[in-house]
């Protein structure tokens, strides 16, 4: 399981620094082709140049930079989706997954909480047909076990 979740974690960070790098093209292109629609209008009012000087006219040229706008926010759109998915499936993957015993859920609860070593005791008591509460209780703490020498 731990290789699958670094895996997964591996395939997001791809994915993020992927994306990134695309929207930052997406933004590159689009500041460059504003630019060229305001070089075109200035073009047409300040130069008096011909109203299709630039091939087309700058009724095109805006329709032209509408449609870029909007296909660069849908494939932006797009890229998120998908890395929201590979994100939620290794918070998925990361999630412990229930413990059953003779078809009864498990849970557990220790005390005292938050104890990461030391000799514990485990007492199981049935609830009802479908749980279980198993019980930890710290018998032996840790520092006991392993003594520093001076």
């Amino acid at each position: 399981m731990a290789d699958d979740v670094k895996a997964l974690q591996k395939e997001e960070y791809a994915l993020s620094a992927r994306y990134i790098k695309l929207t930052k093209v997406f933004l590159l292109i689009a500041v460059l082709c504003v630019l060229w629609v305001a070089v075109v209008a200035l073009g047409i009012v300040f130069m008096d140049f011909g109203p299709a000087w630039a091939l087309v006219t700058l009724d095109t040229w805006v329709v032209f930079l509408s449609v870029i706008f909007a296909l660069f926010i849908g494939i932006d759109l797009l890229a998120h989706m998908h890395y929201k998915m590979v994100k939620d499936k290794r918070i998925e993957a990361e999630r412990p997954k229930p413990e059953f015993i003779d078809g009864k859920r498990v849970y557990e609860y220790t005390h005292p909480q938050g104890v990461g070593g030391g000799i514990f005791s485990k007492t199981t008591v049935t609830i009802d047909g479908h749980t279980m509460v198993r019980v930890r209780s710290l018998m032996v703490p840790p520092g006991e076990l392993w003594v520093k020498e001076d």
